[in-house]
């Protein structure tokens, strides 16, 4: 009975590690999530536009960017942005299960 637990136990991890290998999310995918979660809208990658409330909206620099797919089973994503009146903030994110999760949100007073 023990040793069934345990091949059970081992086939069980096998099929999460696959499973999260071929779930990792793109790029692509952490934009869609940033704009769903934090309403940063990134079309040019460089110059982004948040929505600070109903009808304003003001632009953000992207000043410094990491992403770390090397990870067999994980993405990880960091980004700067800085605003019109100097104001930065990071936003890191880790990417499991087809689906991005924040780290570190060190937003700016405007949000």
């Amino acid at each position: 009975m023990k040793k069934a637990m345990q091949q059970i136990f081992m086939i069980s991890l096998l099929l999460l590690a696959w499973y999260m290998t071929t779930h990792r999310p793109s790029e692509e995918q952490f934009y869609a999530w940033l704009e769903e979660e934090y309403q940063i809208d990134c079309k040019e990658k460089v110059s982004c536009t948040r929505k600070a409330e109903e009808n304003s909206v003001y632009t953000l620099i992207e000043t410094g960017s990491t992403i770390k797919k090397g990870y067999l089973l994980f993405n990880t994503v960091g980004k700067v942005y800085e605003d019109q009146n100097g104001d930065r903030f990071t936003i890191k994110a880790i990417g499991v299960f087809g689906d991005y999760f924040t780290i570190i949100d060190d937003s700016s007073p405007h949000s």
